[in-house]
């Protein structure tokens, strides 16, 4: 019979929870010596409790940025190809990854983490769904929004830049480059009622990335990202019902 104590605890979780936090550490030196990594606005990712993290997306770089800026474990979504390779299928899944289909809604990534956030946990979520071009936001897909409205978790936009050139399409080791992270205040899904549809997901998810463009405008140091990089393009592209976006192109 095992003591009061060990109810509930899983060796394999906590060993992978050890593995994440002493990664996290070694990154976090990494990252600061090799791309200067600038954090601001932290104080905005709950110290406790569920809340998504929505990020622009510009590398595979971001989610190794973005998760050793926040001091809580962060889960976030990879393609489903990655975990069919056991090695890094295990290796993803120490980094609290989990899989999720491309081009097409995928019902039990997003039931996935509506289930990790009801648990009180951290979800990053990048809702363009891809690597954008460096130059401009594109639109989100409405999966965030039925998560959010879900959940009914907090959902903190973030803007990065200097990733995509860290670690640009095509290349496999980064190289040196200034990078900038920024948290902004949450935001909540506050709309309630049995009639809730498609239409109200992309409003919300629209709104999530109007946040993340206006986080460009608001450094502390003066630094903006050039160009239209903090233009979202268009408004809500036509998606497959539910998308959810998340995994890297």
């Amino acid at each position: 019979m095992k003591p009061a104590f060990f109810k509930g605890l899983s060796p394999k979780r906590e060993f992978q929870r050890v593995i994440y936090r002493a990664s996290r550490l070694a990154c976090l030196v990494i990252s600061k010596a090799m791309f200067g990594l600038r954090i601001e606005g932290r104080e905005h990712i709950p110290e406790s409790g569920a809340a998504i993290v929505a990020a622009n997306h510009l590398s595979f770089l971001d989610p190794v940025i973005i998760g050793v800026a926040i001091r809580r474990p962060l889960h976030f979504m990879a393609k489903e190809e990655l975990f069919r390779f056991r090695p890094v299928g295990w290796l993803l899944r120490a980094y609290q990854a989990f899989p999720i289909g491309r081009g097409k809604g995928d019902l039990q990534a997003i039931n996935k983490a509506v289930s990790i956030l009801q648990e009180g946990e951290l979800v990053l979520i990048f809702p363009e769904g891809t690597r954008g071009d460096g130059n401009r936001l594109g639109p989100a897909k409405p999966g965030i929004g039925l998560v959010a409205a879900r959940s009914r978790a907090p959902v903190v936009p973030a803007f990065h830049c200097g990733t995509e050139r860290a670690l640009p399409r095509g290349a496999w080791v980064p190289r040196p480059h200034r990078v900038i992270l920024r948290f902004g205040p949450p935001l909540r899904f506050e709309e309630t009622g049995a009639e809730l549809g498609h239409g109200d997901f992309e409003t919300f998810s629209r709104k999530i990335m109007e946040r993340i463009a206006a986080l460009n405008a608001q450094s502390e140091g003066g630094e903006r990202v050039t160009g239209d990089r903090a233009r979202v393009t268009g408004g809500i592209a036509a998606t497959e019902k539910h998308d959810m976006g998340g995994p890297s192109a």
